[in-house]
């Protein structure tokens, strides 16, 4: 621990602040950025601007994971020799271009502190393709295994860890290419076992411990709900609640402040400078790279659930350990603004024009905008009045069209804003699962009019214990004849 503490220390002569970078986590910064959620009328709580830089800065160089058999010579050798080194180093940023580099370096780099981990066991792992290949571990063409990573920490030693940022936003394309800020598609294998357990003991030997039922519950009820499907979360087995919040469908998460009855999809960061709204729910305004700085800032550390009355953790688990710097957030935000998508393998032919001429004859431009291909609008969800608040959005963005959506995320959860934005057709040749929750797999089954039928077995996510289910909403499309809808989707993957 004296070794750690140490070395946070010697960082910070190390990360000299260059000026005119402020502060992105103040009451004044934070103040309108959120949505008010529906059943409590308030907005989210958020640590103050005191209690969040109290916390001690920890951001340490990472290094990309590769199969064994594709590690350069040497390599753990030579990142020992570096010893611990720091993430980025503000006082050489002096460009945009220096700032989007930067950026880059925290979107790969940024990682689980807590899951750091020296157990032989994941040693072990990193040592044998050929497990790695019976578990699908994801490895791309240049060798590497997205979303994990090397470093060596505060007390000297080599670990391993699972990446924060690049973690979900992360996908390998067939041809093995990488694409950062998409809907990630990557597998570990075991290896995230190895590393909860790291977390595990730190909680252990901090007096962190909870049960299985205290952690979920924490991180999903919902009190003002008097049917909240959460609340059973707090009489399960330990067994029992490890099934319920267990692995979620790929390219799904069951984030803090949804539920496993109403998971969430991951989102793709590229092209989010043109959204005027964060997550699918709309919980945040984007008012500019700060706020998706903001928005890491939030998601990594400084979540603690917080809505009106209601509070969800204890002060023992609530206390901030450590945070990321400004600069490395503002970088990241710069960064992700500065996304490009992949080249695109569909060209248009006549099968997409055709397509193109049954997009506009709908007249599906009208919520889905070109060229951004979203009018950046709000739906209420199923069953869902507008309110009143300080904070609500306002009514120019609210579309009055009533669309059937399955009102589970949007008015169940803590992310329940009452809305759903109006997605991007932006690259939905390189993403997958569809729909808030990923039930849907594919495009064909998208346009399949068989999904509004209550024996219908999604081929997405599916909540648990179940598995026929109808899956709502949107049904523009669903009735053209087969070859518009061949079209019609040959045309959307070329956008």
């Amino acid at each position: 621990m004296a070794a750690a503490i140490a070395g946070l220390t010697s960082f910070a002569a190390q990360l000299a602040t260059p000026p005119g970078v402020p502060r992105l986590w103040t009451a004044e910064t934070l103040s309108g950025w959120a949505l008010p959620i529906t059943g409590v009328r308030e907005t989210p709580k958020y640590y103050t601007e005191a209690e969040y830089y109290a916390a001690p800065v920890d951001e340490v160089r990472t290094y990309p994971v590769y199969i064994k058999s594709r590690e350069p010579k040497g390599y753990r050798d030579w990142m020992r020799k570096q010893g611990p080194q720091p993430l980025i180093e503000p006082a050489k940023l002096h460009s945009e271009a220096d700032w989007i580099a930067a950026g880059r370096e925290v979107f790969d780099g940024l990682h689980l502190a807590e899951f750091r981990t020296a157990d032989p066991r994941a040693f072990r792992w990193a040592d044998d393709p050929e497990r790695m290949a019976r578990e699908g571990v994801t490895v791309a063409a240049d060798g590497t295994i997205p979303g994990l990573r090397w470093l060596i920490d505060h007390d000297g030693q080599l670990k391993i860890t699972l990446a924060e940022c690049s973690g979900c936003h992360t996908r390998v394309l067939p041809d093995g290419s990488i694409v950062r800020g998409a809907q990630r598609n990557l597998q570990w294998g075991s290896l995230p076992g190895f590393c909860f357990d790291a977390l595990e003991e730190i909680r252990r030997r901090e007096g962190r411990t909870r049960t299985p039922n205290e952690i979920a519950y924490s991180s999903y009820g919902v009190p003002w709900l008097k049917d909240d499907i959460n609340a059973t979360l707090k009489t399960m087995k330990a067994e029992e609640v490890g099934r319920v919040d267990g692995e979620a469908f790929l390219g799904t998460f069951v984030r803090f402040n949804a539920s496993p009855w109403f998971t969430t999809r991951i989102a793709d960061l590229i092209g989010v400078k043109d959204r005027r709204y964060l997550d699918a729910t709309a919980t945040h305004r984007n008012r500019g790279p700060e706020d998706i700085a903001r928005y890491g800032i939030l998601v990594t550390v400084a979540e603690d659930g917080a809505i009106g009355p209601h509070t969800f953790l204890p002060p023992a688990v609530r206390a901030l350990r450590y945070r990321n710097s400004d600069e490395a957030m503002l970088a990241l935000g710069k960064y992700i603004y500065s996304l490009q998508p992949p080249p695109n393998p569909n060209r248009s032919d006549d099968l997409a024009a055709r397509g193109e001429q049954v997009f506009e004859r709908l007249r599906c431009g009208r919520c889905h905008t070109p060229p951004v291909y979203t009018n950046n609008r709000l739906v209420p969800a199923e069953g869902f009045t507008p309110f009143t608040h300080p904070s609500s959005p306002p009514a120019s963005d609210v579309m009055s069209t009533q669309l059937g959506l399955d009102p589970g995320l949007a008015l169940r959860t803590r992310k329940g804003t009452g809305y759903y934005k109006v997605p991007s057709l932006k690259g939905l040749w390189y993403r997958g699962p569809f729909e808030h929750s990923g039930s849907i797999a594919t495009l064909d089954e998208w346009f399949d009019p068989a999904r509004l039928r209550n024996d219908y077995l999604s081929k997405g996510w599916n909540p648990p214990g179940t598995r026929a289910r109808p899956i709502p909403g949107h049904r523009y499309g669903l009735s053209l004849p087969a070859q518009d809808k061949r079209a019609l989707i040959a045309f959307l993957k070329t956008l």
